[in-house]
C-alpha cells in the first residue's frame, strides 16, 4: 500500500481546522491538526509531516515563532501560510522566514489544492 503524505494544519480556529482536515482527507492525504503553536511543534517532531498550513495570528506561540522553530527542526517541510492578516510586504517577509506560499482567508480550496499538488510533484 502506498504511504500517504502527511499534512499538518495549524490554526487556533477549531472549525477551520476540521473543515480543512475533511477537505485534505478527501484528497487522499493523512491530515494532522494542531490548534496552537506548541502542539504544532510536538507534531512536527513526532510525525515529520511533508507539508504544513500555518496561521500567523494565534495566542501563545504565534505563526512567525512556529515558522522559525520549524525551519530549524525540519528544514525540508513545505510551509503554506494561511492567514486573514493583510499587511504590505507580507509575502516577502514570509519568504525570508522560510515559508513557501501564502494564501489569504477566506481560503480558496482550489488554490490550496493546486499549491499542495505542485509541491507533491516535487516529492515524487
Amino acid at each position: 500500500m502506498k504511504k500517504k503524505i502527511k499534512i499538518l494544519v495549524v490554526d487556533d480556529e477549531y472549525v477551520f481546522c476540521r473543515s480543512l482536515k475533511t477537505f485534505l482527507d478527501k484528497l487522499g492525504f493523512e491530515t494532522l491538526v494542531a490548534t496552537n503553536g506548541e502542539h504544532a511543534l510536538d507534531i512536527v517532531k513526532e510525525e515529520k509531516p511533508a507539508i504544513m498550513t500555518l496561521d500567523i495570528r494565534m495566542p501563545g506561540l504565534n505563526g512567525y515563532d512556529v515558522l522559525q522553530k520549524v525551519k530549524r527542526l525540519h528544514p525540508e517541510l513545505f510551509i503554506i501560510v494561511v492567514t486573514a492578516i493583510d499587511v504590505p510586504n507580507m509575502e516577502e517577509m514570509l519568504d525570508h522566514s522560510g515559508a513557501h506560499a501564502l494564501l489569504h482567508k477566506p481560503i480558496d480550496l482550489q488554490k490550496l489544492s493546486d499549491t499542495i499538488h505542485g509541491f507533491v510533484r516535487h516529492l515524487l
